[in-house]
Protein backbone atom coordinates (compact mmCIF):
# COMPACT_ATOMS: atom_id res chain seq x y z
CA UNK A 1 0.00 0.00 0.00
CA UNK A 2 1.34 3.45 -0.86
CA UNK A 3 0.37 6.13 1.29
CA UNK A 4 -0.85 9.49 -0.62
CA UNK A 5 1.28 12.38 -1.66
CA UNK A 6 4.46 13.23 -3.11
CA UNK A 7 7.46 13.14 -0.41
CA UNK A 8 7.09 8.60 -0.46
CA UNK A 9 9.54 7.67 -2.75
CA UNK A 10 8.90 4.00 -2.94
CA UNK A 11 7.21 0.98 -0.83
CA UNK A 12 7.82 -2.54 -0.64
CA UNK A 13 6.65 -5.79 1.36
CA UNK A 14 8.63 -7.97 3.76
CA UNK A 15 7.94 -11.05 5.82
CA UNK A 16 8.03 -11.33 9.40
CA UNK A 17 12.10 -11.85 9.50
CA UNK A 18 13.05 -9.43 7.15
CA UNK A 19 11.05 -6.68 8.96
CA UNK A 20 12.76 -7.67 12.10
CA UNK A 21 15.94 -7.87 11.33
CA UNK A 22 15.51 -4.16 9.24
CA UNK A 23 14.10 -2.81 12.24
CA UNK A 24 17.82 -3.21 14.07
CA UNK A 25 19.39 -2.00 11.31
CA UNK A 26 17.22 1.01 11.09
CA UNK A 27 16.86 1.85 14.65
CA UNK A 28 19.74 4.62 14.50
CA UNK A 29 18.00 6.62 12.29
CA UNK A 30 16.34 8.48 15.60
CA UNK A 31 14.09 11.13 15.26
CA UNK A 32 13.85 10.47 11.20
CA UNK A 33 10.93 8.75 9.08
CA UNK A 34 13.32 7.10 6.78
CA UNK A 35 11.14 3.90 6.61
CA UNK A 36 7.69 3.60 7.87
CA UNK A 37 5.77 0.64 8.34
CA UNK A 38 2.12 0.35 7.15
CA UNK A 39 -0.68 -2.65 8.62
CA UNK A 40 0.76 -6.49 7.60
CA UNK A 41 -0.65 -7.74 4.46
CA UNK A 42 -3.13 -10.66 4.18
CA UNK A 43 0.21 -12.59 3.99
CA UNK A 44 1.43 -11.95 7.11
CA UNK A 45 4.25 -9.85 5.34
CA UNK A 46 4.82 -6.25 6.19
CA UNK A 47 4.76 -3.28 3.99
CA UNK A 48 7.24 -0.53 4.33
CA UNK A 49 7.79 2.87 2.83
CA UNK A 50 10.47 5.16 2.35
CA UNK A 51 10.28 8.75 2.81
CA UNK A 52 11.85 11.04 0.38
CA UNK A 53 13.32 13.81 2.31
CA UNK A 54 15.77 11.78 4.12
CA UNK A 55 18.54 12.44 2.17
CA UNK A 56 19.41 8.99 2.35
CA UNK A 57 19.85 7.26 -1.01
CA UNK A 58 16.16 5.50 -1.06
CA UNK A 59 16.18 4.03 -4.55
CA UNK A 60 19.67 1.69 -3.54
CA UNK A 61 17.60 0.88 -0.19
CA UNK A 62 14.59 -0.01 -1.74
CA UNK A 63 15.99 -2.16 -3.97
CA UNK A 64 18.06 -4.03 -1.53
CA UNK A 65 15.71 -4.92 1.03
CA UNK A 66 13.60 -6.17 -2.29
CA UNK A 67 16.06 -8.09 -3.13
CA UNK A 68 16.46 -9.52 0.20
CA UNK A 69 12.79 -10.38 0.07
CA UNK A 70 13.06 -12.55 -3.22
CA UNK A 71 16.36 -14.01 -1.49
CA UNK A 72 13.87 -15.36 1.52
CA UNK A 73 11.58 -17.77 -0.58
CA UNK A 74 15.06 -20.42 -0.97
CA UNK A 75 18.36 -18.53 0.37
CA UNK A 76 18.13 -17.06 3.63
CA UNK A 77 21.87 -16.39 4.06
CA UNK A 78 21.89 -14.22 0.66
CA UNK A 79 18.52 -12.19 2.16
CA UNK A 80 20.99 -11.69 5.42
CA UNK A 81 23.73 -9.89 2.77
CA UNK A 82 21.40 -7.74 1.49
CA UNK A 83 20.09 -6.39 4.92
CA UNK A 84 23.28 -5.95 6.17
CA UNK A 85 24.40 -4.08 2.89
CA UNK A 86 21.27 -1.82 3.42
CA UNK A 87 22.40 -1.16 7.02
CA UNK A 88 25.76 -0.45 6.10
CA UNK A 89 24.29 2.06 3.95
CA UNK A 90 22.57 3.67 6.67
CA UNK A 91 25.10 3.59 9.12
CA UNK A 92 27.27 5.23 6.42
CA UNK A 93 24.28 8.34 6.54
CA UNK A 94 24.04 8.18 9.74
CA UNK A 95 27.72 9.06 10.36
CA UNK A 96 27.77 11.55 7.89
CA UNK A 97 24.71 13.38 9.56
CA UNK A 98 26.51 13.46 13.19
CA UNK A 99 29.84 14.88 11.31
CA UNK A 100 27.83 17.59 10.08
CA UNK A 101 25.47 18.49 12.81
CA UNK A 102 29.47 18.11 14.75
CA UNK A 103 30.75 20.96 12.50
CA UNK A 104 28.09 23.20 12.53
CA UNK A 105 27.90 23.03 16.02
CA UNK A 106 31.33 23.69 17.15
CA UNK A 107 32.67 26.41 14.60
CA UNK A 108 30.55 29.27 15.88
CA UNK A 109 31.44 28.55 19.84
CA UNK A 110 33.89 30.92 20.32
CA UNK A 111 33.10 33.54 18.51
CA UNK A 112 36.59 35.67 19.85
CA UNK A 113 40.22 35.73 19.23
CA UNK A 114 42.67 34.49 21.61
CA UNK A 115 45.31 36.37 22.20
CA UNK A 116 48.15 34.67 20.83
CA UNK A 117 45.66 35.20 17.63
CA UNK A 118 44.96 38.46 17.87
CA UNK A 119 48.79 39.40 18.10
CA UNK A 120 49.98 37.56 15.41
CA UNK A 121 47.40 38.95 12.82
CA UNK A 122 47.81 42.93 13.80
CA UNK A 123 51.59 42.23 13.48
CA UNK A 124 50.98 40.70 10.05
CA UNK A 125 48.91 43.71 9.13
CA UNK A 126 51.72 46.42 10.33
CA UNK A 127 54.51 44.43 8.34
CA UNK A 128 52.79 43.80 4.80
CA UNK A 129 50.69 47.68 5.05
CA UNK A 130 52.38 48.34 1.26
CA UNK A 131 51.16 44.81 0.16
CA UNK A 132 47.63 43.85 -0.30
CA UNK A 133 46.43 42.02 2.64
CA UNK A 134 43.69 39.36 1.77
CA UNK A 135 41.25 38.24 4.56
CA UNK A 136 41.91 34.48 3.87
CA UNK A 137 45.62 35.78 4.87
CA UNK A 138 44.91 36.63 8.26
CA UNK A 139 42.41 33.90 8.77
CA UNK A 140 45.56 31.51 7.98
CA UNK A 141 47.42 32.77 10.74
CA UNK A 142 44.61 32.56 13.18
CA UNK A 143 44.06 29.11 12.17
CA UNK A 144 40.59 29.53 11.60
CA UNK A 145 38.46 29.60 8.07
CA UNK A 146 37.95 33.04 6.73
CA UNK A 147 33.86 33.23 8.07
CA UNK A 148 34.71 32.37 11.47
CA UNK A 149 37.60 34.64 11.55
CA UNK A 150 35.48 37.72 10.04
CA UNK A 151 33.54 36.96 12.98
CA UNK A 152 35.68 36.77 15.61
CA UNK A 153 37.49 39.73 14.38
CA UNK A 154 34.62 41.89 14.14
CA UNK A 155 33.25 41.06 17.57
CA UNK A 156 36.77 41.69 19.18
CA UNK A 157 37.47 45.29 17.27
CA UNK A 158 34.03 46.54 16.68
CA UNK A 159 35.03 46.60 12.75
CA UNK A 160 35.77 44.73 9.76
CA UNK A 161 39.15 43.33 9.29
CA UNK A 162 38.69 45.34 5.93
CA UNK A 163 38.01 48.45 7.74
CA UNK A 164 40.75 47.57 10.33
CA UNK A 165 43.42 47.41 7.55
CA UNK A 166 42.28 50.80 6.16
CA UNK A 167 42.06 52.40 9.42
CA UNK A 168 45.89 51.55 9.81
CA UNK A 169 46.59 52.09 6.12
CA UNK A 170 45.61 55.76 6.67
CA UNK A 171 47.41 56.16 10.33
CA UNK A 172 50.64 54.86 8.77
CA UNK A 173 50.36 57.25 5.74
CA UNK A 174 49.80 60.07 8.96
CA UNK A 175 53.07 59.05 10.23
CA UNK A 176 55.16 59.02 7.28
CA UNK A 177 53.39 63.07 6.24
CA UNK A 178 54.70 64.27 9.67
CA UNK A 179 57.92 63.50 9.22
CA UNK A 180 58.63 63.39 5.89
CA UNK A 181 58.39 65.77 2.78
CA UNK A 182 57.02 62.88 0.30
CA UNK A 183 54.48 63.51 -2.26
CA UNK A 184 51.59 62.17 -1.49
CA UNK A 185 51.78 59.51 -4.79
CA UNK A 186 55.00 57.96 -2.82
CA UNK A 187 53.13 57.96 -0.12
CA UNK A 188 49.81 55.90 -0.97
CA UNK A 189 52.23 53.39 -2.43
CA UNK A 190 54.01 52.85 0.79
CA UNK A 191 50.61 52.15 2.20
CA UNK A 192 49.18 50.06 -0.48
CA UNK A 193 46.84 52.13 -1.50
CA UNK A 194 46.64 52.34 -5.88
CA UNK A 195 47.80 56.05 -6.44
CA UNK A 196 47.13 59.29 -4.79
CA UNK A 197 43.01 59.85 -5.37
CA UNK A 198 42.76 56.79 -3.71
CA UNK A 199 44.60 57.91 -0.85
CA UNK A 200 42.49 61.21 -0.53
CA UNK A 201 39.32 59.43 -1.09
CA UNK A 202 39.98 57.09 1.86
CA UNK A 203 41.90 59.84 4.12
CA UNK A 204 39.00 61.98 3.46
CA UNK A 205 36.76 59.51 4.54
CA UNK A 206 38.35 58.58 7.40
CA UNK A 207 40.26 62.17 8.97
CA UNK A 208 37.61 64.51 7.83
CA UNK A 209 39.62 66.31 5.18
CA UNK A 210 42.25 65.93 2.44
CA UNK A 211 46.13 64.23 2.95
CA UNK A 212 47.67 67.75 2.36
CA UNK A 213 45.11 69.82 3.66
CA UNK A 214 45.65 67.52 7.03
CA UNK A 215 49.77 67.78 6.46
CA UNK A 216 49.29 71.64 6.22
CA UNK A 217 47.40 72.11 9.31
CA UNK A 218 49.74 69.84 11.84
CA UNK A 219 52.77 71.21 10.45
CA UNK A 220 51.35 75.02 11.47
CA UNK A 221 50.75 73.33 14.84
CA UNK A 222 54.21 72.38 14.78
CA UNK A 223 55.51 76.04 14.55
Amino acid sequence: MRPGGSNWKGAFCMSPQTTSLTRQSIARLAGVSAIEETEATSHGSHTFVWHENTGVRSAVLVKLLNSAQQALAGDVQEARQFIVKAADLINAEVERREASEHTQAVEPVNRRLAPWQTRRVMEFVEAHLADRIRIEDLADIAHLSARHFSRAFSGDFRQSPYAYIVLRRIERAKEIMLVTDEPLANIAAKVGLSDQPHLTRLFHRIVGESPASWRRHQRSMAR
